[in-house]
């Protein structure tokens, strides 16, 4: 196995039960004390493999076809993007390869159909990790999706559980088997290579989000601005995070390893305080907490949080997923302990609603079952040293998927996934690049020609003056105009980081 570059977060948790865990950090935690988890909505079930394929029809062929092919960055990346969406965000999309050729990626843009056939999804992957070396994939839109089946052990409830399984596709030389013929993965071992994880993945999917009346063109659209605005400094939160631990998981220290990515934490973690009011009031965009990052550890669904204000086992109270647009959340990034709260085959799923609210909400990890995030160190330290989100997510893929809590880490955290873009990184990381001297979201000819009537024709200066520095020598010259000419048309090196 090559270790590249990859993305896949996830965390996810239900219904957790400690017996008496102790407090302090997470590395010194027994994972065997914490009990298991359980699906907390007693009116519905997950929707079954059969009953997803059941509920949507399949296009006949993948047909994917490769409309781009990335020279201008260092790290190789893929992206497969479904076809009919493609057409109808072509601008904003072409909006988001830009950006990630300036900061330094080399995507290949494949578009696709989901025809039910993850296999042959994956052979691109696969292609395009022997051929380019690729760090990761993005999926967006409706593709095919990849489902495991598995048996919890008695300790575990003994129930039978079938559930999304992208890190299929981030182990790319490792053996998937369907040991019975029914369609879902029952087994994983090392094939030609190992088990570990590849690349990262992440997943943008808004077709199943029926809520507030918005499209999936319209919601993805809104996403991409989003991420555009992030990306050039535009959307800022304050760089701190919020750790909001309920009842079952307080005495763990859970809310200390969030602060080996953010220094400023605020934990909550008082089983009196963790209330559904409280979250709301700490989380909305009115109350201007802006917090950057979330771990919200809960009992919960793909619908709903279950926040305890009491110690019995109904006394709680429901913060819902409709509630997140109509408060307006105010976080970019979620870590989502909260049981199959990102599983994206339901309807309304929450996870996905984090991300593709209007306002804010860039990431979510979290899990398409019952399971969640161990181990947290090795997720939040390589985010504070700077790494992106795939990046750490990657690297808390090959150390804890299979060993955090062995035997049971197949149980706990085959489900985990990361939908949204894993290229991003905290804000203090994000790089403050130039070239966009028009600020129209695109560095290409028109960039040119705003320089040069600025800076012959007496033209509007670029704002701020560094858009037009992509030499980044602290000046804004003829010497702009001929790099951005060389980038464009001669290979040249893509625009560098603003002067300070």
């Amino acid at each position: 196995m090559r270790k590249t570059g990859v993305v896949f977060l996830a965390v996810g948790l239900g219904l957790l039960l400690p017996i008496g865990g102790p407090a302090g950090a997470q590395s010194d935690v027994d994972h065997s004390e914490v009990t298991w988890l359980r699906w907390m909505d007693p009116y519905r079930d997950p929707i079954t493999y059969q009953e997803y394929r059941q509920s949507r029809e399949f296009d006949q062929s993948l047909d994917a076809r490769l409309i781009y092919a990335g020279n201008k960055g260092d790290t190789p990346v893929c992206i497969v993007i479904n076809n009919l969406l493609h057409f109808t965000i072509q601008s904003s999309f072409s909006v988001f390869i830009s950006d990630l050729e300036i900061d330094g990626y080399s995507p290949n843009v494949y578009t696709a159909y989901n025809n039910g056939d993850e296999v042959a999804l994956k052979d691109i992957l696969i292609s395009e990790w022997n051929s380019r070396g690729v760090a990761g994939a993005i999926l967006i839109g409706d593709l095919p999706v990849p489902w495991y089946e598995m048996t919890h052990p008695p300790e575990y409830g003994g129930n039978h559980v079938e559930f999304p399984i992208d890190l299929y596709f981030m182990d790319l030389d490792g053996r998937w088997l369907d040991r019975d013929f029914d369609e879902l993965y029952d087994g994983h071992d090392n094939g030609s290579g190992d088990m570990e994880a590849d690349i990262w993945v992440g997943r943008l999917l808004a077709m199943n989000l029926t809520d507030h009346g918005a499209s999936e063109a319209v919601m993805m659209n809104n996403y991409l601005d989003k991420n555009h605005r992030y990306r050039t400094g535009e959307l800022r939160l304050q760089d701190k995070a919020l750790a909001y631990v309920d009842n079952d998981w307080c005495t763990y220290g859970y809310e200390e390893e969030v602060t080996l990515a953010y220094p400023v934490t605020d934990m909550v973690t008082d089983p009196y305080e963790t209330t559904r009011e409280d979250y709301m009031q700490r989380v909305r965009q009115s109350t201007g907490n802006q917090y950057e990052n979330l771990l919200i550890c809960s009992h919960s669904t793909p619908w709903a949080h279950y926040l305890y204000w009491g110690t019995e086992p109904y006394d709680y109270s429901l913060f819902h997923n409709h509630e997140i647009e109509q408060i307006d959340v105010q976080v970019f990034f979620y870590n989502l302990f909260a049981c199959s709260n990102a599983r994206y085959v339901e309807e309304d799923d929450m996870g996905n609603w984090y991300i593709f609210q209007s306002t804010y909400g860039l990431l979510a990890v979290g899990s398409t079952k019952s399971g969640a995030m161990l181990c947290f160190d090795d997720y939040y330290g390589p985010l504070g040293d700077g790494l992106s989100f795939g990046e750490a997510f990657l690297f808390w893929c090959q150390n804890n998927m299979e060993s955090c809590y062995a035997p049971y880490s197949r149980v706990w955290f085959y489900g985990m996934t990361l939908l949204g873009d894993p290229t991003l990184k905290l804000s203090r990381f994000m790089p403050d690049n130039t070239g966009d001297a028009n600020s129209d979201g695109a560095i290409d000819l028109g960039d040119v020609v705003f320089l040069i009537n600025y800076l012959f024709r007496g033209g509007t200066a670029p704002d701020p003056l560094r858009l037009g520095d992509p030499t980044a020598d602290c000046l804004v010259d003829v010497g702009d105009v001929i790099f951005l000419l060389n980038y464009l048309y001669r290979d040249g090196l893509p625009p560098g980081i603003g002067c300070e």
